[in-house]
């Protein structure tokens, strides 16, 4: 039953105006594919009228948003924006827990998650793989971007700008023969994993590892992380690495969709699954 608007005022501590919003704020959380300005009025007792003010404002403010082709009122960025700012590193990792397992449990190598931290990859979260002699990169260790895998993953979602600050910067260490020698080498690499989603670390950084990442990306689009694994080179192929090329893809989406990113175009830095195996095996 619609209830009879009442002057905003206060009634047992509470702002009634605050009531509202969040009372529509809840029961459009409801639906997913949006609700109407009429059946949500139904639906928490207030006429159309003060309602349509009410979301009017909500939407000013991005908290909620409708359709370009309907009038169905959908969470807005707002919202999720206030939720990401509630997503520690804790949570994240408790997110990316059960990918890791699911990716290292394809591959039989030990898999990992990683964030920026300054001008470095940091090592957010790892799972041991089941495969023997695993590779150790313990959770809380930074890595170079530039010739890493989960590097590569990160510096492809950076802005134009950001990226040509960030590798203008970059003093490229030859930590291997295989180590890219110049931002040349380097830029060819991050927009082809802007093209593919996925970034390879052939021997760069250890001369006996391969390593494979995939970008992860929140309800933004912007890339937050990186997901991969890290295999010896006597049972880590480049061709080997090619055949997981859609189950590591298809994990990163799975696990962005937990961040809430929908696919869409993402732009150009120069814009101004397989059958499982127990192991890799074989050298390219």
């Amino acid at each position: 039953m619609t209830q009879v608007d009442k002057p905003d005022n206060r009634r047992d501590g509470h702002i009634q105006s605050l009531d509202r919003a969040f009372s529509a704020l809840e029961e459009v959380a409801r639906h997913r594919d949006g609700i109407t300005l009429s059946d949500l009025g139904r639906a928490v007792g207030l006429h159309t009228s003060t309602l349509y003010h009410l979301t009017r404002t909500l939407v000013s403010l991005g908290y909620l948003r409708t359709g370009p082709d309907d009038k169905r009122y959908r969470m807005g960025r707002g919202i999720f924006q206030l939720a990401a700012a509630c997503l520690d590193e804790a949570e994240i990792c408790a997110t990316a827990k059960p990918f890791l397992e699911k990716l290292a449990g394809l591959t039989g190598e030990a898999t990992h998650f990683a964030i920026w931290e300054g001008r470095k990859a940091l090592i957010l979260t790892r799972h041991t793989g089941p495969n023997a002699l695993q590779i150790n990169e313990r959770a809380g260790t930074l890595r170079p971007v530039y010739c890493t895998a989960i590097g590569k993953a990160l510096l492809s979602g950076l802005t134009p700008a950001a990226y040509d600050s960030h590798a203008s910067e970059i003093v490229f260490e030859p930590y291997t023969p295989s180590t890219l020698k110049d931002a040349h080498e380097l830029r060819l690499q991050v927009q082809k994993v802007q093209r593919d989603g996925i970034a390879f670390d052939d021997c760069e950084f250890n001369a006996e590892v391969r390593c494979m990442a995939a970008t992860v990306r929140d309800f933004t689009g912007n890339v937050i992380g990186a997901i991969g694994f890290s295999g010896p080179v006597w049972r880590t192929s480049l061709t080997d690495l090619a055949e997981y090329t859609e189950v590591i893809r298809s994990i990163s989406t799975e696990l962005s969709g937990q961040f809430g990113y929908r696919p869409e175009t993402v732009p150009s830095i120069d814009d101004k699954t397989p059958k499982k195996r127990s192991t890799l095996h074989g050298k390219s």
